[in-house]
């Protein structure tokens, strides 16, 4: 089943009893505009994976928004930050909902500007201990177990958004998988 949803296409993919589905956000490049809501998904579950591709024209003082995933507010409530990435002080920083903490985070080493980086968030299940992962580059640069992992629901997805100045730069390559398991 495929929808038009405003200029975003979700891809609605449905394997058995698993109920997976893949929505794809951005395909092509597109520059990050703050306030730019691209899509409500209807989940993230407990199981999931989100892939982008940034490239950053410069770097400025504070926090850049990139992507938010959010149930509505910037840093409320738990939920509110599943995830979210800025750039600061030339570094990613990512933010999640983990063992109840509303604002786990994390910062990468300093980035490059001026060309693609592929930014990898996930969290798995191996052994059945989920696990939330972020890969800069297919390299593993953060990993955190998550006991108290959950799947949120109606979730605004921004490419900039509205709580903090955006980041200058693209996105590309945007999608979300849910593993339903």
């Amino acid at each position: 089943m495929k929808m038009i949803v405003g200029v975003v296409l979700l891809s609605m993919v449905t394997h058995g009893v698993c109920n997976n589905y893949e929505a794809v956000i951005i395909k092509d490049e597109q520059t990050l505009k703050k306030s730019n809501l691209v899509a409500v998904l209807p989940r993230l579950d407990k199981t999931f994976y989100i892939f982008f591709k940034i490239k950053l024209n410069s770097f400025s003082n504070g926090h850049r928004s990139v992507i938010h995933f959010t149930l509505g507010e910037d840093n409320v409530k738990y939920g509110d930050r599943i995830p979210s990435v800025w750039i600061y002080e030339q570094k990613l920083y990512v933010a999640f909902a983990i063992n109840g903490n509303k604002n786990e985070y994390f910062y990468s080493k300093p980035l490059s500007l001026n060309q693609w980086i592929s930014v990898q968030i996930s969290q798995r299940n191996p052994q059945m201990v989920r696990v939330f992962e972020v890969y800069i580059n297919e390299e593993k640069v953060y990993a955190k177990q998550n006991f108290k992992s959950q799947e949120f629901k109606n979730i605004n997805v921004y490419a900039g958004d509205p709580w903090y100045e955006v980041q200058d730069g693209s996105i590309k390559d945007f999608f979300v998988y849910n593993y339903h398991i």
